[in-house]
């Protein structure tokens, strides 16, 4: 009774893995993103590229899309979005399970980066800080939203269910512990967690 339960979930999810990982990098590519060798992106998810943005993605690039590939993201759908003349600038071997990035200026995500589940890239405020220009609304709200460029070095693993502000620098090697919301730079060979995110010790090399 478990087999005959196990191929009656299993398969359905199994064709689904199986189409999108084709699809997606027509996908991709029709929306206007440069993509590597061994692109694999598994499962439904929402891309926007709008006109004047550039999307980069080196080789050997992994992303899980709900589905319970990684049961952490749960069905929650990966979402990539990229303003006009923003640059979203991925490495080589990146690995990312159900992310959300929203790039209105430059984030750069260097070589061999892993993201785990649910980890949110934001280098935009996405709204004005002023009540007024919100009470606006539009282009107004638009206009006066502050935006900073995000780096994020070689070897960098970010835990799952983390928060990336914009204007933040993360330094190579570095972990960030589960849950952290990065609000300031982060210096190279470290362990740093928590809500502001803190250097809890370096790593020894």
């Amino acid at each position: 009774m478990n087999t005959i339960l196990f191929k009656i979930t299993f398969i359905p999810r199994f064709i689904r893995q199986f189409f999108y990982k084709r699809f997606n990098p027509v996908l991709f590519k029709s929306a206007g993103a440069s993509v590597g060798n061994n692109f694999k992106v598994y499962n439904r998810v929402y891309l926007k590229l709008y006109r004047g943005g550039k999307l980069k993605i080196g080789d050997s690039f992994t992303m899980t899309s709900g589905e319970a590939v990684n049961p952490i993201s749960r069905n929650v759908k990966a979402c990539l979005f990229i303003n006009n003349n923003a640059i979203l600038n991925i490495g080589n071997n990146v690995g990312m399970s159900s992310p959300c990035i929203w790039c209105n200026e430059r984030i750069s995500i260097g070589n061999n980066v892993k993201c785990g589940a649910l980890v949110t890239i934001l280098d935009s405020d996405c709204h004005s800080l002023n009540f007024v220009d919100r009470q606006k609304g539009g282009t107004f709200d638009a206009a006066n939203t502050k935006c900073k460029p995000i780096v994020i070095g070689d070897d960098v693993l970010i835990g799952c269910n983390s928060i990336i502000l914009k204007g933040v620098s993360i330094g190579a090697r570095t972990i960030i512990g589960a849950g952290s919301v990065v609000s300031c730079d982060i210096p190279a060979d470290c362990i740093a967690v928590g809500n502001p995110c803190k250097v809890i010790r370096f790593i020894n090399k």
